[in-house]
């Protein structure tokens, strides 16, 4: 199951563009009980193909995210805050959340 949506996508990308060359938090988790939290910049979005890429903070360490290979995605209205997921099976979801502040 992925994002199949443009307009969803889009708003993702959306996101990303608000924050280009700000530093944001982000969260990855794959169950509830373990969260890696991470202070990353956003270097780069891109529309064809789909792409952000972030860059860590306090290290030369680089993620990248496709939101076509994400399962669902939300955006608070005031472009605050980023939830995006990957159903991964039997109960276990990937969930990357990014949001503003220190």
């Amino acid at each position: 199951m992925h994002l199949s949506d443009p307009q969803e996508v889009e708003t993702v990308l959306a996101f990303f563009r608000t924050h280009l060359g700000k530093e944001l938090n982000l969260a990855i988790s794959v169950f509830d009980g373990l969260t890696q939290h991470e202070r990353i910049k956003v270097h780069e979005v891109n529309t064809l193909p789909p792409r952000v890429l972030l860059a860590v903070v306090e290290s030369h360490r680089k993620i990248t995210i496709d939101p076509n290979h994400f399962s669902f995605s939300t955006v608070s209205r005031d472009h605050t805050r980023l939830e995006i997921g990957r159903l991964l099976g039997s109960n276990i979801t990937l969930r990357v959340t990014v949001t503003e502040g220190l």
